[in-house]
């Protein structure tokens, strides 16, 4: 099985520095030119299945995707949504800074220390063990010839690599965060998988 995952395209809150979260921001023309870059490449692969996060953004971006292929179903896999920001979503991040200023530096540069239950939001851990259960739902309904498209988020992304890595939280703290509709390919063979090409942005240049 080979798995192509996809960050969404750039979206307002994006350029203005806004925290996203599970709240949602339309693609700038820049991220809709992005993916559509990114369509013309993709379109060389004939793939079996369409995934999307439930967030809007990840939705808008899997539909210029997939707009030139025909008699397709477009599916939502919720646990590859976005990192719950709680309180600090739809909030810049100089306020966010000025207000947690200690979670605020954990949320960039030390992983395994973030804690975000003081605005409500959802720990790296949550995220890790939330992604899992996207990848086993990809295991157990898919064959190994199949080949998937996958478009989700940055920290969730990062969380995916991570599990698939055999990595824990305290990686986050590096920012393997993929680009703007970046593509990671990962390969799932004898019960292992494999990351074959890491946030992609060929299409781009």
């Amino acid at each position: 099985m080979k798995i192509y995952f996809v960050r969404h395209g750039e979206t307002e809150w994006n350029v203005k520095k806004i925290f996203q979260g599970i709240k949602d921001s339309p693609l700038t023309e820049k991220g809709q030119s992005q993916a559509r870059k990114l369509k013309e490449k993709l379109n060389e692969i004939d793939f079996d299945y369409f995934y999307s996060s439930s967030l809007g953004r990840a939705v808008q971006t899997l539909k210029i995707l997939t707009e030139d292929r025909k008699d397709i179903v477009l599916k939502e896999i919720k646990d590859f949504r976005e990192i719950n920001m709680g309180d600090m979503e739809g909030v810049p991040r100089e306020e966010f800074e000025k207000k947690y200023p200690i979670q605020f530096n954990n949320l960039w540069h030390n992983g395994k220390d973030y804690d975000p239950s003081e605005f409500n939001g959802e720990s790296f851990q949550e995220v890790l063990d939330r992604v899992k259960k996207g990848l086993k739902f990809l295991i157990e309904n898919h064959k190994e010839e199949d080949k998937i498209l996958v478009v989700s988020h940055g920290i969730a992304l990062e969380a995916i690599f991570a599990s698939i890595n055999k990595e824990g939280v305290e990686t986050f703290s590096e920012r393997k965060v993929p680009e703007n509709t970046s593509v990671t390919t990962v390969e799932y063979r004898d019960g292992e998988f494999k990351i074959l090409d890491f946030s992609n942005t060929s299409h781009l240049n």
